[in-house]
């Protein structure tokens, strides 16, 4: 009975890491959305920001799929319906879509 117990409870603490991970990594992706959406609210265009993540990529030699992430937010920023938010509404935004997406 110990035994199913100390399942249990590592489940629950695995369960409570991961969720903790993926509120991180929401995080991440908002802050990074908000940063972008900045970019564009001082005049920059979609491939200024674009060739502004590559270059910071190159410099800090990460991982390809990093700057991936990054154009797929920079196209979450530049698409129709989100322009006409601000940096701080796109960032609460792609934060509770993101968040949205966990429960699925």
């Amino acid at each position: 009975m110990k035994t199913i117990f100390r399942f249990l409870a590592l489940m629950i603490l695995l369960s409570g890491s991961a969720q903790a991970d993926y509120r991180r990594y929401c995080d991440s992706v908002s802050t990074n959305t908000e940063s972008f959406a900045e970019e564009r609210k001082k005049g920059r265009t979609k491939k200024q920001v674009q060739e502004n993540a590559r270059l910071m990529a190159q410099q800090r030699e990460l991982d390809p799929s990093v700057l991936e992430a990054w154009y797929a937010e920079i196209e979450w920023v530049f698409s129709g319906a989100q322009k006409r938010y601000g940096p701080v509404d796109s960032r609460q935004r792609r934060l509770d879509e993101c968040l949205a997406r966990e429960g699925k």
